[in-house]
């Protein structure tokens, strides 16, 4: 049994992703500066540079839980936050159908994000009840069934404070997957975690890969990375330097930076 079913796309739409010019500041310091990104339905990508690079904003952009100050994102062919007015302006989506949009994307944090007062089930049912209202019996149904596959079905029903970090991390995993996105975004997700309790994230992440997840990855996990990957695109101060073929990045990488960073943790 595979932990994901790829949909499968309607019409032309090799890309998933399209970003173009994205640029980010807070206040007067500029994060991301014209970064372009385009991600083909089915790929794995992983970020990876050093702290401060960028990688965690520039994923924010793209479910837009950070606005851009400059550029247009694209997800499956539709922009994302904003649209056009018809009147040759481009006005800013509601918050109903920028949840719509969001809906398409699961995003799995560093620190789980979970609901402590709800048992883990509820975790995974409740917000594709409330956001797409879906029935709860067939929400639930489809919960267990995730729980199952990322080896917690015996977890259902006790709150998620007493689980392990890695425990978690499947949930949240799990949770994403309840809304039947088409786009994941994981933020170092295995960060936060013991380093025994890495394997069974990864493990999870491996499944999706294989299954043909499209997945954005910031990750420090270099094996995890050269093992899953299908490119690794390598960020500097705000921009993208570097993307390429794991091989092509870690044994012949073009740029300076790209193998500064690379020989202080390969």
């Amino acid at each position: 049994m595979t932990l994901y079913t790829a949909p499968i796309p309607t019409g032309d739409q090799r890309y998933i992703v399209r970003a173009s010019g994205i640029t980010k500041s807070f206040g007067p310091k500029r994060i991301l500066t014209d970064v372009n990104l385009d991600v083909e339905r089915g790929e794995v990508v992983v970020l990876v540079g050093p702290s401060g690079a960028g990688k965690t904003t520039l994923l924010r952009t793209l479910n837009r839980l950070e606005e851009i100050d400059a550029g247009e994102i694209y997800i499956n062919g539709e922009m994302i936050g904003r649209k056009p007015n018809g009147r040759g302006r481009l006005v800013e989506r509601s918050a109903r159908d920028l949840a719509r949009q969001r809906a398409n994307i699961g995003f799995v944090f560093q620190h789980f994000n979970l609901f402590p007062h709800m048992t883990v089930l509820e975790n995974i049912w409740h917000s594709v009840v409330k956001v797409k209202g879906e029935k709860k019996a067939d929400a639930v149904a489809y919960a267990q069934e995730l729980l199952a596959r990322v080896g917690l079905a015996d977890k259902a029903d006790v709150r998620t404070r007493s689980l392990s970090g890695g425990q978690q991390q499947r949930v949240a995993i799990a949770r994403a997957l309840a809304m039947r996105p088409e786009l994941m975004l994981f933020d170092e997700p295995t960060s936060a975690l013991d380093p025994e309790m890495v394997g069974e994230v990864l493990a999870v992440m491996r499944d999706l890969a294989d299954a043909g997840m499209t997945m954005i990855i910031v990750s420090h996990e270099m094996g995890f990375t050269r093992e899953v990957a299908d490119r690794v695109v390598v960020m500097d101060a705000g921009q993208i330097i570097e993307s390429g073929s794991p091989a092509e990045v870690f044994e012949r990488p073009a740029h300076a930076r790209t193998r500064q960073f690379l020989s202080k943790i390969l």
